[in-house]
Formats: structure tokens, sequence, C-alpha cells
């Protein structure tokens, strides 16, 4: 028998390809118990064929402001605002107990052929309508512009705010269709400012253009006393 020394090694280099499948299962169980102290229960159905349309247009107008000797200032700017808001079904809710909500909301267009919901007719849901909103401001001078335009298909909003943590729950059971163009413009054209000191150092836009077009639109808040 003899003994010898153990070979060291200076460097160990590992190389491998490996795919790895991985299933893995989750359960929850969840189990409430409150006494609410009220509730809100609420069955909203709502169905517009056709075509719905806002539109806001504000031009030419002139703020003559007679010049200082030192020039004038952001205060001496008049205020222009052009609005337009287009929505086909809306609905909005507000509670301070426990809610439940089925909500149902249908927007399309109409064929004129087969008749109108009036007449006890079938009408053609499947066609699309249009919500429109249009709104512009045109040739402004001296005068801060804001335009806004919305058009929204269907929209509901749910608000909780209860006083009591065992009513600060909702249940809400919600259907939104729109076969529908929705489209929303917002213009803001040929605005002029002419001797105004201090233009763009303020914290809010002289000048504002916003456009928003919505299909569908499910909002729930529930703020609880907790």
């Amino acid at each position: 028998m003899s003994a010898s020394s153990a070979m060291a090694f200076d460097s160990v280099t590992w190389v491998w390809d490996a795919t790895v499948n991985s299933t893995v299962d989750t359960t929850a169980l969840s189990e409430i118990n409150v006494a609410p102290e009220g509730l809100n229960m609420t069955e909203n159905d709502q169905t517009t064929l056709g075509t719905i349309t806002a539109t806001s247009l504000v031009t030419a107008v002139d703020n003559t402001i007679i010049p200082l000797l030192d020039g004038n200032a952001f205060e001496d700017l008049a205020a222009v605002e052009s609005i337009a808001t287009a929505v086909g079904n809306n609905a909005a809710i507000e509670s301070d107990v426990s809610t439940q909500t089925d909500n149902s909301q249908v927007y399309a267009g109409l064929d004129a052929s087969v008749g109108t919901p009036l007449t006890g007719e079938l009408v053609d849901a499947a066609l699309p309508g249009a919500v429109t909103a249009t709104a512009s401001a045109l040739a402004i001078l001296n005068a801060t512009v804001d335009v806004d335009a919305t058009a929204v298909g269907n929209n509901m909003t749910v608000d909780l705010t209860t006083l009591s943590d065992n009513d600060a729950f909702a249940i809400t059971n919600n259907e939104q269709l729109s076969v529908a163009l929705v489209t929303s413009t917002a213009t803001a054209d040929g605005v002029l400012f002419n001797g105004i000191n201090g233009m763009g150092g303020g914290d809010t836009a002289a000048v504002s253009s916003t456009a928003t077009a919505v299909g569908n639109n499910l909002s729930v808040k529930v703020d609880g006393n907790f």
C-alpha cells in the first residue's frame, strides 16, 4: 500500500442545456361573513340605436387689450372654453351601503328599412352606430383656450363610500356591447397672443386641446371606513 496526494483542479467549467416543465396548482378559499346595515340593489338595462352627435364651435374671439408702457400681464387674457360631450348609454350609482348591480348596456346602429323600436318591428342591432364629439376654437386673440371633446359608447360608474366596514363590498355583473364608430375631435387653431408678458411661465397651459374616445368603460370604487 502506498499513499499519494490528491490532484487539485485550477478551474471547473460546466456547460449544459436543460428544459424544465413546471405545473403549479393554486387554490384559494375565501369566506366572508358580514352583517350589512343596508343594501342598494340595481338592475340597469340600456339600449341605444342610432347616432349621437355633439358639436361645439368657438370662432373669431378678439380680446383687444390696450397696451401698457411695460406690457400686459397673463391675467389680462380672456378665457375661451369649447366643450363637446357625446354619450350613448350612461349609468352612475352612488351608495353608502353594500351594492349589488346587474348592468347591461348596448349601443349600436339602426336599419331604417326594418323599422324602429317604436313600431315593435325587429331592428338589426349589429349595424354600427356613431358617437361623435367635435369641439373647436378658431381664430382666438389674447385669450387662453381650452378645447375638450369626449365621445363614449357605454359608461358605467359605481361609487361606494360606506360608514360601516360590513357594508364595504360591491357585487357587480356588467355587460357592455358597442357596435359603433366612436370618434372624438378637438381642434385649436389660430390662437395668437400679442404684447403679453410671462407667457409660458405658468403651470396652466395657455392652449389646451383634448380628445377622448371610449367604446366601453367600467369604473368601480369601493371606499370603506377601515
